[in-house]
């Protein structure tokens, strides 16, 4: 069975692939945007943000920062749509 560790170093590696993938123009943001990110989001969400970024129209003027903040508040706004549709009410329902 895999350490925590080699899984953890294995979705660095594919998560860092997939933005180098998705903003080849763009240097990745540093590591400590990486483990903060990792330490608060689960790898889908991650790889959700990253996919909804690189759709943007202006994607080709993004810098390392701006992608760094981007991605952060996607992640953000991924946490509260989930929290949001697994506590609101069914259509008709109460609380």
């Amino acid at each position: 069975m895999p350490s925590q560790e080699s899984i953890l170093r294995e979705q660095y590696a594919s998560l860092l692939s997939e933005f180098t993938a998705a903003f080849p123009q763009i240097q990745p943001p540093e590591h400590t945007w990486w483990l903060d990110w990792m330490k608060r989001y689960d790898c889908g969400s991650i790889h959700e943000a990253i996919i909804t970024l690189s759709n943007h129209h202006l994607k080709d003027k993004f810098t390392t920062a701006s992608t760094g903040r981007a991605i952060s508040a996607l992640l953000r706004e991924i946490a509260m749509r989930r929290a949001i549709v697994t506590l609101a009410p069914k259509v008709g329902g109460a609380l």
